[in-house]
């Protein structure tokens, strides 16, 4: 049984556009707010809710209007303890006109919130007329959640009101993220889903404007050994008109080919506002400090983005994390932030659980983190997916996943576990049940998906169209077909890594036997040499092995590396 609220900022009013201070004034949408609202309904950005939910509105029309135009006619009632707070006679005002009254000054850099405004509130009474009214709100959705305990339905409440109103209660709610007002302010039109158990708040994540399917730009069609352009525009522009927005690229994919290939498919072709882009900075491949912050300047050129929504050191882990570390590459974050070349700050990273804490403790500016998270790394004790996804949930960092079908390793894979997924989903392909696993998690800004031809695009915006949590059959199916899939035979190797330290060829030998495996046990020579351009980047290659052996005589395994590295010079040198 799943309790949540979803707390929905009202749309944009003419106070909003001319930045006044306004609570009572009972303002309607403006044009645009309208808008805005029918854009952010018919992108899907919106939960879906139970026939059967409460909803509720504060007192003022602004956020009756703005229910309806996302949720129609359904009955809801009023919480009037709900509404922004009162400004007195300094309503409908804006800054400019009030800095001179005498007084001003004295609320607004008031630090104890008890200065009131002439004939309003002061910020400790509203704080508490609005804890009374979310006591008040939680108390009805208790009672949802005692009505369906028995029949196990989901208990569904939504609540429509302020900036300021929601604000406020997530400081109530998760006090120890230490945030200030403007921190939690939601955008009008977007707010937060808080998921409770017992009674108590257990987490939350945003309602932002990105649906959750994300156009990863690093498995691009090709021509003629190429970036097929013609068919990468046709496949961003159903991407948009589907309502998708979310970019993903990197400084390092198809040797810059990727940032280029972006700017002529979409940045020269769409407002810039109307998507996000995001890219990533692999410092452990430069030389010298200079060198790796100068990566930044390059993509800003090759991507003409102007600037990055999101922004990602590339591909973090606890050897690499020495070299970002090294080159102030956290300190440069923060300053492009300041300079607004950066939206948001974050990093992805190929670590496991204790190494992703450890970042995060010492790092806690950062805004979200990038994972690999899909049904067969779950509970893989290498990649750790679950204990990474739990950590991040346990920062309150938003989640963007990246390799939903490991690579492309769980879109082709045959026999017995094809045959299971098959049976229980008819015409379902195998990619789907890969993205519909991770839909579900909580906290996840997007999934990325890199798609390389048309056809997989429409298979993945399908996916994501017509999602319905797992049936229990459905489930039991999946995990039937990961079990079948760890078990089948590969190379054992346990990157154990005691055969690279003898390596005279500075070859990175775990890594090449993962790129064996993704052939050897799911026949996805594709994706593996994806991962061999990565495993070669700064290390041997396999055509540099000499047959010394010397690894041979290390791996606890015993393993034949040098059979397999000689397969490896025959699949990815040639």
């Amino acid at each position: 049984m799943i309790s949540r609220i979803y707390f929905i900022r009202h749309g944009i009013t003419e106070g909003n556009t001319r930045k006044w201070f306004y609570g009572k004034a009972d303002l309607p949408l403006t044009e645009e707010g309208k808008e805005t609202l029918r854009k952010f309904r018919d992108r899907g950005i919106y939960p879906d809710i139970p026939d059967d939910a409460d909803c509720y509105t504060s007192a003022l029309s602004r956020t009756d209007e703005t229910f309806q135009i996302i949720y129609g006619d359904r009955a809801r009632k009023t919480l009037p303890l709900l509404n922004e707070m009162q400004f007195g006679e300094y309503e409908c005002k804006t800054y400019e006109e009030l800095k001179e009254y005498e007084g001003f000054h004295q609320w607004a850099y008031d630090e104890t919130g008890d200065v009131k405004l002439p004939g309003g509130e002061s910020r400790n009474e509203f704080a508490v007329r609005v804890s009374r009214g979310l006591k008040e709100l939680v108390n009805l959705h208790r009672m949802k959640e005692w009505s369906h305990r028995h029949g196990g339905q989901d208990a569904i409440t939504v609540m429509v009101c302020h900036g300021g109103v929601i604000s406020a209660i997530m400081q109530e709610l998760f006090p120890e993220i230490n945030g200030s007002m403007w921190d939690w302010m939601p955008d009008p039109g977007l707010g937060y889903m808080v998921e409770f158990e017992g009674g108590e708040p257990s987490m939350y994540e945003k309602i932002t404007d990105i649906k959750k399917l994300g156009f990863g730009f690093m498995r691009l069609p090709e021509k003629d050994g190429e970036i097929d352009l013609e068919t990468t525009k046709a496949m961003v522009d159903q991407f948009m008109d589907k309502g998708y927005t979310y970019f993903d690229t990197a400084y390092a994919y198809n040797a810059g080919k990727s940032e280029e290939a972006i700017k002529t498919a979409l940045v020269d072709r769409y407002p810039r506002d109307s998507f996000q882009l995001a890219t990533k900075l692999p410092a452990f491949s430069a030389s010298t400090e200079e060198e790796a912050k100068a990566m930044f300047d390059t993509s800003l050129e090759r991507t003409g983005a102007g600037y990055f929504d999101f922004y990602l050191l590339h591909n973090l882990d606890d050897e690499k994390l020495e070299i970002f570390n090294k080159f102030h590459m956290w300190d440069f974050l923060q300053e492009k932030k300041a300079e607004g070349k950066i939206v948001k700050a974050g990093f992805s990273f190929h670590g496991n659980a204790e190494g992703l804490a450890k970042i995060l403790d010492d790092h806690p500016e950062v805004d979200f983190v990038q994972l690999q998270i899909n049904y067969l790394d779950w509970e893989d004790p290498e990649v750790e997916s679950r204990k990474c996804y739990e950590v991040a949930r346990q920062h309150f960092k938003p989640i963007i996943i990246m390799e939903p079908v490991k690579g492309g390793n769980l879109a082709g894979f045959s026999g017995e576990a094809r045959d299971v997924l098959e049976a229980a989903a008819p015409g379902a392909s195998l990619a789907s049940w890969a993205l519909h696993y991770d839909i579900g998690l909580p906290g996840v800004i997007t999934i990325l998906s890199g798609m390389s031809d048309m056809e997989q695009l429409q298979d993945n915006m399908a996916t994501f169209e017509s999602y319905k949590p797992f049936t229990d059959e459905e489930k039991a199916a999946l995990d039937k077909a990961a079990g079948i899939l760890r078990n089948l035979p590969g190379i054992p190797c346990t990157s154990c890594r005691y055969c690279v330290e003898g390596c005279p060829s500075s070859i990175d030998i775990p890594g090449m036997m993962s790129c064996m495996n993704q052939v050897v046990r799911y026949n996805n020579a594709h994706g593996a040499a994806n991962s061999y351009y990565w495993t070669v980047m700064g290390a041997g290659r396999a055509t540099d092995c000499i047959q010394c052996g010397k690894c041979e005589e290390a791996c606890p395994q015993h393993i034949k590396i040098v059979d397999y590295m000689t397969r490896a010079a025959d699949i990815f040198d040639k």
